[in-house]
């Protein structure tokens, strides 16, 4: 392969070389602005008590939406890099695959992650809601790692 990167506006060459143009932009937002609300939820003591509700119940959105964006993500990449299976997979194969390239270190725990998100849709109830909660430090590690796996850059 030539020395830099072949030139993004030529398709057959970034073809030849296997350069992938993938646009990682929604996940990168995704994953600053769960990392916000991570934030806001750590300093949420401070806060009148509907406040500190609008901050969980936004949290909990942000982790639904960025563990959805993270998974379709992964998703686009596995196909670009070839790995037909992804084509048709859902999130728990995704999953497995990109444990399988080492994109994340742990499946049991994304698909757990999954489970929480599913739960969460459907149930509103505080337990559910808590048990969201009690996970979202890890979450953020994890999805920053499935980021960086997938492109090599730091969030």
């Amino acid at each position: 392969m030539p020395q830099g990167n072949p030139d993004a506006e030529n398709p057959e060459l970034c073809k030849k070389y296997k350069v992938f143009l993938m646009d990682y932009t929604q996940l990168k937002t995704a994953i600053k602005r769960f990392g916000e609300m991570l934030e806001a939820y750590r300093n949420n003591t401070d806060r009148e008590p509907l406040e500190q509700e609008a901050v969980q119940d936004s949290l909990i959105k942000r982790f639904e939406y960025t563990l959805e964006v993270a998974w379709k993500i992964c998703k686009k990449h596995l196909e670009d890099e070839g790995f037909a299976e992804a084509a048709t997979g859902s999130p728990k194969s995704i999953i497995r695959l990109a444990a399988q390239r080492n994109f994340i270190s742990n499946p049991e725990v994304w698909f757990t992650y999954l489970r929480f998100r599913q739960d969460t849709s459907h149930d509103y109830s505080s337990d559910k809601a808590e048990t969201v909660l009690d996970i979202t430090e890890d979450f953020y590690k994890d999805v920053i790692d499935l980021y960086r796996g997938m492109t090599g850059e730091s969030i």
